[in-house]
């Protein structure tokens, strides 16, 4: 999961799989397959150690640095709590209409360990956070008196169906926007642990401005290769797809006159992509100029300060919904 947007600044039983046809993944109650440790342990390095060379070059990101880093370590270490069971004999044709593979009723959750990591989560939004600790004290209350249903909210957050989420926000008296990250971060680190051991999408040809697997929005770009080829990346469970250069990933604009980019002095292999069709923007990372392999989420937090150009300019990150 990337980076996002942060307080810090503003059991059921999982058996067989099924027929031949079906993708499961799950953790729940099975060893991890050969090598995930590997990949997870790598993933957490790379964080980590780009988190603590930001903070180092960046004394002012120092804190929100350090919440990353609690939050990256839990993604890494906590169980996780969600098998998906997919149809692809019935998923491929509707991802070819433009809707994603997942949606909230493939989510199969394990309860119990999703409330011991939305607990973990709070705590630490607590230790960190700056504002709405009445609020985040006020749900951790609701969680352990056994009233919040984590599962429908969950799900809700997939299907980016606020209404649930809002009725429970003002039920426990809280700002929905905050409960909505506490959501989506929970969900997010599971997705991530469902992708390392396997589950993706297989949709080759996804032309649009929305992950292909959850449905989430971009977050941050990379260009890479010789030809400097364009991938989007996921704001929500972390997948990469290929999207042209040339058209704003909010309103699909791929008129030239109206499409431009913004660099920052002195930073070199980072830019942003805006569009004055739709005043939507997207920040893209160079890897040819920045280097291989970087944690993408972690340079999204490492260019907040291309957001805050952004918007003094009048860009938004945008709100595209995907089909319903």
């Amino acid at each position: 999961m990337t980076a996002g947007r942060t307080p810090l600044s503003t059991a059921r039983s999982f058996g067989g799989v099924g027929t031949a046809r079906r993708l499961s993944v799950a953790t729940c109650g099975r060893c991890p397959p050969r090598g995930l440790f590997r990949q997870e342990s790598s993933m957490l390095q790379k964080r980590l150690q780009r988190l603590e060379e930001l903070a180092t070059a960046k004394p002012a990101l120092a804190e929100i640095c350090r919440f990353y880093t609690r939050l990256y370590q839990l993604f890494a270490t906590a169980e996780n709590f969600l098998q998906v069971d997919i149809d692809h004999e019935t998923a491929t044709p509707r991802q070819q209409q433009g809707f994603p593979l997942l949606s909230g009723e493939t989510l199969n959750i394990d309860e119990n360990r999703a409330r011991a990591f939305f607990a973990e989560l709070l705590l630490i939004l607590q230790q960190h956070g700056q504002q709405g600790q009445e609020e985040l004290q006020a749900l951790q209350t609701t969680l352990q008196n056994g009233s919040l249903d984590l599962t429908g909210l969950l799900r809700a957050a997939l299907d980016r169906d606020r209404k649930p989420i809002t009725g429970t926000a003002e039920t426990i008296g809280m700002q929905p926007a905050l409960l909505e990250y506490c959501l989506t971060t929970t969900l997010g680190a599971a997705l991530e642990r469902c992708r390392a051991e396997g589950l993706e999408s297989r949709e080759e040809n996804w032309e649009h401005g929305y992950c292909p697997l959850c449905g989430g929005l971009p977050a941050i770009a990379e260009l890479s290769g010789e030809e400097g080829k364009k991938k989007l990346q996921c704001s929500l469970c972390g997948s990469r797809w290929s999207f042209h250069r040339l058209t704003c990933v909010h309103c699909g604009n791929s008129d030239h006159e109206t499409l431009a980019y913004f660099t920052a002095e002195g930073e070199p292999g980072y830019r942003v992509d805006i569009c004055r069709k739709c005043c939507g923007y997207l920040k893209v990372v160079d890897s040819r100029e920045r280097g291989e392999e970087l944690p993408l989420e972690v340079e999204d937090a490492a260019t907040l300060h291309l957001d805050l150009l952004a918007a003094k300019e009048g860009f938004s990150r945008g709100r595209k919904e995907t089909p319903g």
